[in-house]
């Protein structure tokens, strides 16, 4: 049982603060209503993917922004929202024990007023072409920006240092790569990463890779024996096809967003292998009827290749479908999954977890309000 990261602690994170979550299991499922912070814990569990590594932050902060190149709010704004709005300080502090080590991030600023050179954004933000229009614009009034200064204080297996931050409101996420050698294995899908357009490329790109992702989609249905791009004969265009042994070469089109999720979750935990795989609303395009197939499915790889998974739900369905893989009623010793909930307390800043055996939910599941 992979039980990567044992404990979180989130003290400050947009909405969150003093959030403690102790004894993480393998499979934990994060119910709740809509804006009750499910999402923001699976952010704060990224900013440790890489603690030390600015870009990262950068990078989370634009997740939610799914219209940021059609007007959306800027790299900057994005970023000052990752702090708490109901406190004075800007501050950012999360932990957890990983491995027995402690792992830690930790933000801190304020907000400035500084002199940009004009030319400077220029170089940094727009092409040539429209270098000549944006000098014009910005010369005149736009010299005077805000500013972000403060420091990233990390600690990385008793490693600890600092950082200093600057960033500034013409900010780009643009040519910042996250790094590579990043000390958790964390991967995040969202709940629209079935439709992007480019898992089925990814898992292509690499030979052996496509084998791992091949032999966590056969849990799922065995007849599956290759993935293929193959050209239309009409129009020249790739095509993505699923080879199966009783259907033949199937059009990935033909299957619908079930099969398009199992896709993306196999990937998931292909890249996750021996980490941790974070699962947005994994409802998203997945049948109730098909729950079964899935859930058991996403179990026993994860089990396989030991990826400890997080998972946000606001559906009852999901979660019974969830618990239902562990077969309570056939076996009483095995619980490989628990049931986060939070609360925000009314009369101080503070947000409490309830952490509850999928056992006690699965029989209890009235009693304890889901």
């Amino acid at each position: 049982m992979a039980i990567h990261i044992e404990e979180l602690k989130i003290d400050h994170f947009r909405g969150i603060h003093y959030l403690t979550i102790e004894n993480l299991n393998h499979i934990n499922i994060i119910a709740g209503d809509n804006n009750s912070g499910k999402t923001s814990v699976l952010e704060a569990l990224l900013l440790l993917r890489s603690p030390n590594d600015i870009n990262n932050i950068l990078r989370l902060a634009r997740m939610r922004d799914a219209n940021a190149f059609f007007g959306g709010p800027s790299v900057y704004e994005s970023f000052i929202n990752l702090f708490p709005k109901d406190t004075p300080k800007m501050e950012i502090a999360i932990g957890a024990i990983y491995k027995r080590e402690y792992l830690t991030c930790n933000l801190f600023g304020k907000q400035i007023k500084i002199m940009l050179d004009p030319e400077e954004v220029i170089n940094r933000l727009y092409p040539a072409l429209k270098r000549n229009y944006m000098m014009h614009k910005l010369s005149s009034d736009m010299a005077e920006v805000d500013a972000f200064i403060g420091e990233l204080v990390y600690e990385i297996a008793g490693h600890r240092d600092r950082i200093e931050v600057k960033i500034d409101a013409y900010a780009s996420t643009s040519g910042r790569e996250i790094k590579r050698n990043n000390y958790v294995n964390i991967v995040y899908l969202s709940p629209t990463e079935h439709v992007s357009g480019n898992v089925f490329n990814r898992i292509l790109r690499n030979d052996s890779y496509k084998e791992i992702c091949l032999r966590i989609l056969q849990m799922f249905d065995p007849g599956i024996i290759d993935l293929l791009i193959l050209r239309n004969e009409f129009n020249d265009r790739p095509v993505e096809y699923i080879k199966h042994v009783a259907l033949g070469n199937m059009p990935l089109s033909t299957y619908g967003d079930g099969i398009k999720k199992v896709l993306s979750l196999a990937n998931g935990i292909a890249q996750a292998a021996g980490g941790v795989l974070l699962i947005d609303e994994i409802e998203t395009a997945i049948h109730s009827k098909y729950y079964d197939d899935i859930f058991r499915f996403l179990v026993k790889a994860s089990i396989q290749f030991e990826v400890q998974v997080f998972i946000t739900t606001h559906s009852i369905e999901a979660i019974d479908g969830l618990l239902c893989t562990q077969d309570y009623d056939q076996q009483n010793h095995i619980d490989d999954i628990s049931v986060l909930t939070f609360k925000k307390d009314s009369n101080e800043p503070k947000t409490y977890s309830r952490v509850l055996p999928g056992r006690h939910v699965f029989k209890n599941r009235e009693q304890f309000g889901f």
